[in-house]
């Protein structure tokens, strides 16, 4: 049980509870200052003065009065409105990460929630009752209004669900379960809707799955010195020191730790080989191996110092309030701003995904330099198996990276500058951070994939070589693996299943244990 408190969840137990089902609940003391904050709420709500969303219009219409009466059916028609999203649902997982950012948010005590609407949006969550929420809608600026107008409506009875793998309206599947609908009373659907939760969900997720692929990428390029015997000098601890970035010293820990599975790249780092002896100096002998190798630590190292930013920002945005207006009991005032602006998450969904190109760009001439037999010194042209010509070995999926490389390039287009005013001119600027981290998850297939490929050009490699001291201990064992999934290419077959099953092998949980050392700590210090 995940224990939400409003400021101590993290990315971690975002992806452990929306992937791996880990119920949650409301701490004690937060049950405390959510009373609070609703006492307040409707203290105000009595009395003559304006306050924005519990006895005012929304948005360009907060000139206009609702009277007592009709505060209860001015929220409900907040949702009515807002309902009008479209195209593709948030996946299952995706929506649980929503429900999770949301419900801590609003257990904050600033929003004036009742604490009855939030325990029903876990208990919901909890028994996998899962609204459906269209992907299209929101500009990311007075929060995620749309997708989280969706999720509101479940909580009210209406719409259909996703429940034990079905569509099914949202009253059945809450009766079954044993739950009523609410009725929202002033200023819970603005509470609900005036928030950034969707944009950051999507981004926890994504910014847990970007250090899976980080962690990869460090370790495949380890696989790749060894297959192409690339030289380990650069992988020095005082070389990288002295340009003095954190991930790139990071980067190049990790690469070298992969690398001391080997007895003689051990035996190099150990004594500092490169420190002690002459290059050769004869014709034709080149000494410094490609970019692809020579320059992942300042590639990989400039992702996980991006990464670690990143990563500061969305936890900090999951234990944030982020709704107008905000309510503070022990100053008992109430505040008008723009806490629901996602400038924050679009600027840092642009900055992952930016990284996340640029590695697909790496893996993918990785991939290169093992397929071309100009530069794969000795491998057979595409990794064939069987007779070159007859056989093509791995072109397909060279193809295939290619393609994917390039569906990348196009995703690194900023979403962040992209803001259109709407809403009658109120909202004249917009973050259109929901749409930044939409593109970030879609980048993130196209990175298995590309991973995928490249493994399995790796583990082609050494069976190729047919070098039983060619592997390390931890490429060994990844090698056995990956064999288990996709058997030697020893003549033409179709790869596309082996591709999808080796996605599903670097994905799962039991291959990172086993193949993937700890990540660094972030150095930032979050909070």
């Amino acid at each position: 049980m995940i224990k939400l408190d409003g400021h101590t969840l993290s990315i971690y137990g975002v992806w452990d509870s929306a992937v791996r089902g880990v119920p949650c609940g409301i701490d004690a003391d937060s049950r405390v200052a959510m009373k609070r904050s609703r006492e307040l709420v409707e203290k105000i709500a009595r009395e003559p003065r304006a306050v924005y969303g519990i006895n005012t219009g929304f948005g360009p219409l907060s000139a206009s009065r609702v009277s007592e009466e009709d505060q209860e059916q001015h929220q409900i028609n907040l949702l009515h409105h807002l309902s009008v999203g479209q195209g593709e649902l948030f996946s299952p997982v995706e929506t649980r990460a929503i429900m999770i950012s949301r419900a801590n948010a609003l257990i904050r005590g600033f929003s004036g929630i009742r604490e009855e609407v939030v325990d029903l949006l876990l208990n919901a969550l909890n028994r996998n009752i899962l609204p459906e929420i269209p992907s299209e809608g929101s500009v990311g600026a007075s929060g995620d209004l749309v997708p989280l107008a969706h999720m509101g409506r479940m909580l009210i009875g209406l719409g259909n669900v996703q429940f034990d793998g079905k569509r099914v309206a949202a009253t059945a599947a809450l009766k079954d379960s044993g739950l009523a609908p609410v009725v929202l009373q002033c200023k819970e659907g603005l509470a609900l809707v005036n928030g950034t939760s969707v944009m950051t969900g999507l981004m926890a997720l994504a910014t847990v799955e970007s250090s899976q692929i980080l962690g990869w990428m460090e370790f495949l390029t380890s696989c790749l010195f060894q297959t192409l015997w690339g030289e380990p000098e650069v992988l020095c601890e005082q070389l990288h020191k002295a340009r003095g970035h954190r991930g790139q010293n990071a980067s190049a820990a990790m690469i070298t730790e992969y690398l001391r599975s080997h007895p003689e790249y051990r035996k190099e780092i150990d004594e500092h080989h490169w420190g002690t002896h002459h290059k050769p100096v004869e014709p034709g002998t080149e000494i410094q191996d490609p970019y692809s190798l020579r320059c992942t630590p300042q590639i990989l190292g400039a992702f996980q110092d991006a990464y670690w930013h990143v990563e500061q920002i969305v936890m900090r945005e999951l234990n944030a309030s982020t709704d107008n207006p905000l309510i503070f009991p022990d100053s008992q005032t109430v505040i008008h701003g723009g806490n629901f602006y996602g400038q924050h998450v679009a600027m840092v969904s642009d900055y992952l995904r930016l990284g996340l190109v640029k590695m697909a760009l790496l893996s993918e001439r990785q991939t290169e330099r093992l397929m071309n037999w100009r530069y794969s010194m000795g491998l057979p042209p595409l990794l064939a198996g069987g007779p070159v010509g007859l056989n093509s070995g791995m072109m397909g999926c060279q193809l295939l990276a290619t393609s994917l490389a390039a569906e990348a390039r196009i995703l690194a287009t900023p979403a962040s500058i992209q803001t259109i005013p709407t809403n009658a001119n109120n909202q004249d600027v917009v973050s259109m951070g929901t749409i930044a981290a939409k593109m970030t998850r879609k980048t993130l297939p196209i990175l298995w994939k590309l991973l995928a490929i490249e493994a399995m050009a790796l583990v082609q490699a050494a069976d190729l070589r047919n070098d039983p001291h060619l592997m390390g201990e931890d490429f060994r064992k990844f090698h056995d693996l990956l064999r288990d999934v996709s058997p030697v290419l020893k003549e033409d077959r179709p790869l596309f299943e082996d591709i999808e099953k080796v996605v599903a092998l670097l994905q799962s949980a039991e291959a990172q244990a086993q193949c993937l050392k700890p990540r660094p700590l972030n150095p930032l210090h979050v909070q």
